[in-house]
């Protein structure tokens, strides 16, 4: 699965949270980071070459600091000007049906501030609704918000549990089964273990076997609930 990032930020050069994401991502070959606001200062698109440039990505994503409940103006001229009907509208065989779609919206404010009876009143699902909306529209699955609350204020630990998430949320292909992730965990472990000296493999290896005996417990639990469940239903 490849990923394309489209990042708007009209300040990307002097921000922190985008510089982290930017380090959390740089080593994946899979996933391609795309900065509107550097590649096209004037908002001119090139309308056919970033059309082609979707085409080749499996999961799209839309990464932006929350402006007014939204996302910058540029993302919003991007889409006016490269989601052209033909080329987007499922019911007229756009190339985005059967794509996915996933936000990654950084807040200045605590993520607790967005919901309803507290300082932003709406949740930031239901601020994101549009973009639920284009996704339905294009016939893209819609993938769980990612929001990243007052990166500054954040510890080394919180900051490293960050950077797994981030990089499951470009690279996992099932984000919402568990055993994908567990799956996607393990694999981790392995691209690590390469470059690890000879003297910690052998700690790396105990921990993706814990993980590796971990998964297999519930690949077999999940067979007996199921073989469990069919002598129910007879």
């Amino acid at each position: 699965m490849k990923t394309l990032v489209i990042i708007a930020h009209p300040k990307y050069d002097n921000s922190m949270t985008q510089g982290f994401l930017k380090s959390c991502q740089k080593d994946i070959d899979s996933v391609d980071w795309l900065v509107l606001n550097r590649e096209y200062p004037s908002y001119n698109f090139d309308v056919i070459k970033e059309q082609e440039r979707l085409s080749k990505y499996e999961r799209i994503v839309f990464q932006f600091p929350l402006y007014w409940y939204s996302a910058p103006a540029i993302l919003k001229q991007y889409e006016d000007d490269v989601l052209t009907r033909s080329f987007t509208y499922k019911t007229e065989d756009g190339v985005l049906n059967g794509k996915e779609l996933g936000i990654v919206t950084t807040l200045g404010e605590p993520i607790y501030h967005y919901h309803d009876g507290h300082n932003e009143a709406f949740t930031i699902d239901e601020l994101m609704k549009p973009y639920h909306a284009l996704a339905h529209k294009a016939g893209m699955k819609f993938l769980p918000i990612f929001s990243i609350s007052q990166f500054n204020y954040l510890t080394e630990y919180e900051k490293v549990s960050l950077l797994v998430k981030y990089r499951n949320y470009l690279t996992n292909s099932h984000l919402n089964s568990f055993k994908s992730k567990q799956l996607w965990y393990i694999e981790q472990l392995q691209l690590i273990r390469q470059n690890l000296k000879d003297s910690k493999k052998n700690s790396m290896d105990m921990l993706i076997d814990q993980l590796q005996n971990n998964y297999d417990k519930l690949d077999e639990l999940n067979w007996e609930l199921s073989m469990i469940k069919k002598e129910e239903d007879e």
